[in-house]
């Protein structure tokens, strides 16, 4: 890069600076709000300025850009004894050329300026609408995600500090919200547009991240990506350090960064476990300090519930690692000792979070101590699944892991049950992330395939029909947007409980239950295939177990309304399981 590109680049970034003071000044006098610089527009849209001559300014434009290269930072020569030995090794690339793409973005909250331009501006969503979905968000929905993705009390406030948590904002508000299922489409792609635009932007702050982190946390179809994106984009803002600042000098901003890198570990952790794919965050000090942070004067009543799950999803983790990925091998018989291990540590978190979560919490009721309840069979179903691993259509289940397959379809039931049966679960539906729906899915579809394939062996086909056509009839039931996963699953989830009526003529009864036997070695499998009249396969799906892909089943049964069309997509009462 020349001397003139540098001294161009200086005087735009002084410009900037001058231009975002100048704008708080003229707000603090109540004067009009100044223009945007033409300059900024340029450098984000990737174009020139428009003027008589666009087109010569453009090929003008392009030719610079390719002479000058990758953008540097104009700053002072070093020398060898300048300081220390560079101990992170792109420290001294840096040195040497001065890229800016290899250092950490600067902080770009201090040169925002006030101009509001966003779609409700451009008149695509009406503000009414946005106030309303605004408001949903804020007063509900943002509790269950611990009270840390709305930052700010005003939709206006909003908008004027981050466009794109505002757009993530409200297209969750949309999700949720059955008057918006006309205006979820254009939140939603308004927040793809912004997330485009902004991939490659270097400059990013804090509300960016809250904004990918609330969209990994409730929409599925973009959790998986985004969610991988947001841990770069953090760790490049060293948000991972944010909990020893937060401890050591009682920063409140510090903190609030620590519980941004606490909801994307969670949301890499649960992604993990449904996809059956590695994470990315490894456990820091940070992961292993949940305690301290929670003991710490910055921790508020909302962390308890926050690092509850940093320390559940922790278990999960471990449990992944021992299991690794499906080969289609059983599970060797010595990976008992180790499942009992994890249900003990289950048990404690559950027995721990049980009684430090108070009865009632504001906006959501008891469902903080209700989902305990459900996390707790989420991951007692997820440890004792395994045990059906590499178990072909023929294969008994080995009568050491009998007791884990019944663990295993409890931990299922109790799930269903409780949805079904406790109506502030049933009204936390339309809030709870998409974790928690894409694991109930997942006890549905496992209590299918064990009454189809076991027979009633481990569960009784009329029970688990009961208990799906009831979960359906309350999903049906649930004031949620169109789009929300529970009505896109109630119409697969019927099709699929239809397929339990079936009658199941050829099963063997075997006696694997009867106390009078001693030392059973297996329990007989069902029939192996079920035909239709025509003599057709008629369940032709893996019935092998497991969480990746997908749970086994075609997804696009979740993707049809209860016509069966196709739906467009957008660009203490104890109900669970209590420790023995």
């Amino acid at each position: 890069m020349d001397e003139k590109s540098q001294f161009s680049e200086s005087v735009v970034q002084d410009l900037e600076q001058m231009h975002s003071a100048l704008r708080q000044v003229m707000t603090k006098l109540s004067l009009p709000e100044l223009p945007p610089l033409q300059s900024i527009n340029s450098r984000e849209e990737g174009s020139p300025p428009k003027d008589d001559h666009a087109n010569t300014s453009h090929h003008l434009s392009v030719s610079q850009e390719e002479f000058r290269g990758p953008s540097c930072d104009n700053s002072p020569k070093a020398t060898p004894e300048d300081e220390g030995l560079p101990y992170v090794p792109i420290h001294s690339l840096y040195t040497l050329t001065k890229l800016s793409a290899l250092r950490s973005p600067d902080n770009p909250e201090a040169q925002k300026g006030n101009a509001i331009n966003d779609f409700i501006a451009r008149g695509a969503l009406s503000l009414a609408d946005a106030e309303s979905l605004f408001s949903l968000y804020r007063d509900r929905l943002d509790r269950y995600m611990y009270g840390i993705g709305c930052r700010y009390m005003t939709l206006e406030e909003l908008r004027r500090k981050s466009p794109i948590l505002s757009a993530a904002t409200l297209t969750v508000a949309a999700l949720h919200d059955p008057k918006a299922d006309n205006i979820y489409g254009i939140c939603s792609g308004e927040f793809r547009r912004l997330m485009e635009k902004s991939m490659f932007e270097r400059r990013i702050d804090r509300d960016y991240l809250r904004a990918m982190c609330v969209a990994s946390y409730w929409l599925s179809d973009l959790s998986w990506m985004l969610s991988g994106y947001a841990i770069r984009r953090a760790a490049e803002c060293n948000l991972h350090n944010s909990y020893n600042q937060a401890i050591k000098e009682q920063s409140q901003e510090a903190a609030d960064c620590a519980r941004l890198w606490y909801i994307l570990y969670i949301c890499d952790q649960h992604l993990a476990t449904l996809y059956g794919r590695p994470s990315i965050v490894q456990e820091d000090s940070s992961i292993q300090g949940w305690e301290q942070f929670l003991k710490s004067p910055v921790a508020t009543e909302e962390d308890k519930r926050l690092t509850g799950q940093v320390m559940l999803v922790s278990i999960l983790r471990n449990i992944r690692e021992l299991f690794g990925t499906d080969k289609g091998e059983p599970i060797p018989r010595v990976y008992l000792n180790h499942i009992l291990q994890f249900r003990r540590q289950l048990d404690e978190w559950y027995t721990r979070w049980m009684g430090e979560l108070p009865e009632q919490w504001t906006q959501i009721g008891s469902f903080p101590r209700k989902g305990t309840i459900l996390h707790y069979n989420f991951a007692q179903i997820h440890l004792y699944s395994h045990i059906f691993r590499g178990l072909s259509n023929d294969a008994p289940i080995p009568h050491y892991f009998l007791d884990c397959a019944m663990q295993a379809v409890n931990a299922a039931t109790a799930i269903i049950d409780l949805i079904i049966t406790d109506p502030d679960v049933a009204v936390g539906i339309v809030g709870m992330p998409s974790y928690m729906l894409s694991m109930t899915a997942f006890a549905c579809m496992f209590l299918i395939k064990v009454a189809v394939k076991y027979g009633s062996d481990l569960i009784e086909r009329q029970r688990v029909h009961d208990l799906t056509t009831n979960l359906v009839r309350q999903f049906r039931s649930l004031k949620a947007g169109k789009w929300h996963l529970a009505n896109l699953m109630a119409g697969g989830l019927e099709r699929m409980t239809a397929t339990l009526a079936t009658p199941d003529l050829g099963q063997v009864q075997p006696a694997v239950y009867n106390n009078a036997v001693e030392h059973v070695d297996m329990v007989m499998p069902g029939n192996q295939v079920y035909t239709d009249m025509d003599g057709d396969t008629f369940f032709d799906y893996d019935m092998s177990f497991g969480l990746s892909p997908v749970f086994r089943f075609d997804p696009s049964m979740f993707t049809v309304d209860a016509s069966g069309q196709s739906l467009p997509t957008y660009p203490e009462a104890d109900y669970g399981m209590r420790p023995q």
